[in-house]
């Protein structure tokens, strides 16, 4: 039984102004990556794709060690969230371990698609099965969420059932690698999840759009656990996508995500990106903004404006050409997430923000 979805908040393009200085997304800010562009650009669309996707599933299965037949693809990373959890209720009595305060895709698609959800394992009977998203690094708050992936494998009650699974959302996870150092090679890269503990056993779920800057491109995939799952296998997670799934432009966004010249844009950008976030969290907290604490390039902020007025404050940036995340649907009303922006682009927020708190 399917029920009416209630309408998702996002940050990005919207229908006010046009945006000039974008803190509501977490794409990569100094995209978009010339060469990953470039490939789109090329793409041939006077042909339907091959329905079966096969050389580009060999590409990804060699960037991440893995046979082609345990890579799926999909439309986009919201396509393979309700395909997966269409996928793992269909067969009998199930359950989605999820909540509100990380991405709302997974709680979204589980109560459309009547799932009965919560946020603790122990809601249900051992023998029940169920599905633990877990977004890694997390999404609003870039924590790194190795040990609920760990946790999930091992500190579940049935963790030593095979129907219970964990899918490990890892759309930010490139980040977390590229701006940990400036040494890293490609075949570090892609396979830094591969060299945690719970990598193998977990469905891995990748979206690399993001980390490229275009976001308007749609294109996903899967890495799915060496051990099969009765519930969720590649063949049926295939038979219930439609035909041609993935368009050529996305195709061709995976197909170059995997190459030597795409990542040397991210590891060339990466020192740029660190001193954007440093500068960032230095000019924000001097003008009394409140962080939670984060690594990654995007984070939570805790502005210095009451929360009864901010929704004038971010119609008032809006106005501007500014757009940051509100935080509500996350269950974290009074904050915003924010990306790392260049100190020009945050300096604008500061002003803007100080002009709105002086005429209230």
């Amino acid at each position: 039984m399917t029920r009416s979805p209630a309408a998702s908040v996002h940050g990005g393009t919207d229908s006010g102004p046009p945006i000039r200085f974008d803190f509501s997304t977490n794409a990569h800010p100094l995209g978009p990556n010339p060469f990953v562009r470039e490939a789109v650009f090329r793409a041939d669309r006077t042909r339907y794709p091959d329905p079966h996707y096969r050389r580009l599933r060999c590409s990804l299965g060699a960037f991440h060690g893995v046979d082609a037949d345990r890579i799926v693809v999909g439309a986009s990373a919201s396509e393979l969230i309700w395909r997966l959890t269409r996928c793992f209720i269909a067969t009998g009595a199930a359950a989605i371990l999820t909540d509100d305060r990380t991405f709302g895709e997974y709680l979204r698609a589980a109560k459309v698609l009547g799932a009965p959800v919560a946020a603790e394992r122990s809601a249900w009977p051992l023998d029940t099965p169920v599905l633990r998203w877990c977004c890694n690094p997390d999404n609003p708050t870039g924590a790194f969420q190795d040990q609920v992936c760990e946790t999930a494998l091992t500190g579940m009650p049935s963790a030593s059932v095979s129907h219970d699974l964990v899918i490990a959302d890892l759309a930010y996870w490139p980040f977390r690698t590229i701006l940990s150092s400036d040494e890293l090679s490609l075949d570090e890269a892609c396979t830094a999840v591969l060299r945690t503990q719970w990598a193998d056993a977990v469905i891995q779920l990748w979206s690399p759009n993001k980390v490229h800057g275009l976001t308007g491109v749609r294109g996903a995939y899967l890495v799915l656990p060496a051990k099969p799952n009765s519930r969720i296998n590649a063949e049926t997670l295939t038979s219930l996508a439609p035909s041609w799934v993935l368009g050529a432009d996305g195709v061709a966004l995976l197909q170059a995500h995997v190459c030597q010249d795409a990542f040397d844009f991210l590891r060339d950008t990466a020192p740029t990106l660190r001193a954007w976030k440093k500068e960032q969290d230095r000019r924000l907290s001097a003008a009394g903004w409140h962080p939670e604490s984060s690594s990654l390039h995007y984070a939570l902020w805790r502005p210095p404006i009451e929360p009864d007025l901010q929704p004038r404050w971010h119609a008032h940036l809006r106005e501007s050409g500014v757009k940051l995340r509100d935080t509500t649907s996350f269950d974290r009303p009074g904050w915003v997430r924010l990306v790392s922006r260049a100190p020009h682009d945050v300096e604008t927020l500061v002003t803007l923000t100080e002009r709105f708190g002086e005429s209230t």
